[in-house]
């Protein structure tokens, strides 16, 4: 039987591919769950392989906030006019 970081990483791998992305290496994920009868948020963090180390899993989320932040910062000095 399959974790769900194991088939989630599977799926991306298949869309990645199928969009000529390449192959799907590492996969770290964070999703926000909403629970169905209470309407609590939640916060879902995993990684695959599942047996990555701590670290690179936070180096692999590092990195990715680094990006995200020099296109914001990037958006910013060329559009200044609106706010997100």
């Amino acid at each position: 039987m399959s974790t769900p970081s194991e088939d989630l990483h599977r799926a991306v791998a298949d869309v990645m591919q199928a969009h000529g992305y390449g192959m799907v290496s590492r996969l770290v994920f964070v999703v926000e769950l909403i629970d169905e009868e209470t309407g609590g948020l939640g916060l879902l963090r995993a990684s695959s392989p599942s047996d990555m180390p701590v670290w690179s899993e936070l180096g692999l989320h590092t990195y990715a906030i680094a990006d995200i932040q020099a296109v914001v910062t990037a958006d910013r000095m060329t559009n200044n006019d609106e706010e997100d």
